[in-house]
């Protein structure tokens, strides 16, 4: 069985996790995006800010291809969006 401090240090562990994950799992997007050959330069290709903070962003901050991709990620009850749907999209894949 594991001492108090190494399951205290567990649990802190996978509870910060919990709150990063999803940050950076939304951060990798961009590197997928331009690894399927998307002309995406930064993360303006689906937000208006260059830099968006996840603890400040606001919807209205996406651009048309952002609000896209976060109806899909609703509609696909999906916990982060997928660049698949990019596919679909049915504006201009230039950013």
């Amino acid at each position: 069985m594991p001492s108090r401090p190494a399951l205290i240090t567990f649990v802190l562990l996978l509870a910060g996790g919990a709150f990063v994950s999803p940050a950076f799992a939304e951060k990798e997007l961009l590197t997928q995006v331009k690894e399927a050959g998307y002309p995406a330069k930064s993360c303006q290709y689906c937000h208006q800010n260059k830099l968006p903070k996840k603890e400040t962003f606001k919807p209205d901050e996406m651009n048309e291809r952002g609000k896209f991709l976060a109806a899909e990620k609703a509609k696909q009850k999906a916990k982060i969006a997928s660049i698949e749907w990019l596919k679909s999209y049915p504006g201009s894949k230039e950013q």
